[in-house]
Order: C-alpha cells, then sequence, then structure tokens
C-alpha cells in the first residue's frame, strides 16, 4: 500500500474483493455491495470500504429484473491485475472498478446492454398484483489476456465482447502488452 509504506508494520496487506449476490426482483431485498477485505491477519478480517453501484441515475430498482451485484472478475492476466475489477450487476450491466487504491475504489467505465427482441420478461410478485417487465440481466464477466470483457446476459440479450476505452483503458496495463 503506497499510502503505508512509511508505516513500522502493517504495509503489506492481503486483500479479498467480494460480491454479495442480488437475488430478488426490482430492489425487493437489502440493497447488496461489493466488499473489499483485509485478511493480511486471517484470524482478524476486517472490511476495507464497499463499492456500490448508485441506483438513482439509472433508476434500476423500477428497470425491471434485479439490480446489483451477481459476479466479479478479478482478472490475474497482468493487463488487468490490481488495477480494474469487473462486476456483473444485472440491470445495472457490467461495472470497471479502479481498485489500485483498495481504500478510495472508484467506477472507471460501465456498459449496459440493449434489449433486444429476445430479452425475457423478469416477473415479481406483490400484494396487489402481479407484474413483469422486460430487462437485461448481466450475469456473468470474463477477461482474457488481450484485455477483451465478455458479458453474458441470462434474460437473453446475448454475449457480449467489449474493450476499454478512455479513463478505464488508462488506469490498465495495456503499455505493458506493447497496445
Amino acid at each position: 500500500m503506497p499510502d503505508w509504506a512509511g508505516n513500522a508494520s502493517g504495509r503489506v496487506r492481503d486483500l479479498v474483493l467480494l460480491v454479495s449476490k442480488s437475488l430478488r426482483n426490482e430492489c425487493q431485498e437489502v440493497g447488496q455491495r461489493i466488499f473489499m477485505v483485509d485478511v493480511a491477519d486471517p484470524s482478524r478480517p476486517f472490511l476495507v470500504p464497499t463499492f456500490e453501484v448508485p441506483e438513482s441515475p439509472g433508476r434500476f430498482c423500477s428497470r425491471g429484473g434485479c439490480f446489483g451485484p451477481h459476479t466479479l472478475n478479478e482478472s490475474f492476466t497482468p493487463v488487468y491485475y490490481r488495477r480494474v475489477a469487473f462486476i456483473a450487476c444485472f440491470n445495472a450491466g457490467v461495472r470497471a472498478v479502479d481498485v489500485r487504491d483498495p481504500f478510495n475504489q472508484r467506477e472507471t467505465g460501465f456498459y449496459i446492454p440493449a434489449m433486444t427482441p429476445r430479452t425475457d420478461k423478469r416477473c415479481v410478485k406483490t400484494r396487489c398484483a402481479d407484474r413483469s417487465k422486460v430487462a437485461i440481466q448481466t450475469k456473468n464477466v470474463e477477461v482474457d489476456d488481450r484485455g477483451y470483457i465478455y458479458v453474458v446476459d441470462r434474460a437473453g440479450a446475448g454475449l457480449h465482447i467489449l474493450e476499454l476505452t478512455g479513463r478505464a483503458r488508462a488506469i490498465t496495463n495495456f503499455a505493458g502488452k506493447g497496445n
């Protein structure tokens, strides 16, 4: 940890990124988060600040389907390792998170797939009536050593192959790959 370099102890941290999975459509549960956990002392793990996708700008709770994290890809490929983690967030798409400073994680990019004619409905049961909405549901994210990002939607919107641009790409290690 660069900011801890002058400390007598604790300069080296061992961190794990965890996802609490969203399970219910339209935010019918406690909001789920992405957690960074310091496990340098396995007998005394502690939480580092969490990361969450804000609901309000995208109105994700009212879009239909689940909103919140599902899976993550914290890749060991040198392009992204210790720099960017990717989180699949159901109807909020995939999020690129700068993890270089685990105590100040920041979103550096995102991609929300468009619905297609094959995208299916997600239903919610309420006390008054059942309702359904067509909604994308980004479920899995994977990367390869060339830097491509593969995003899969479980609601029929398909497979998307992405490449980082802008601010998100600037923090990667593409320079070390000859790109």
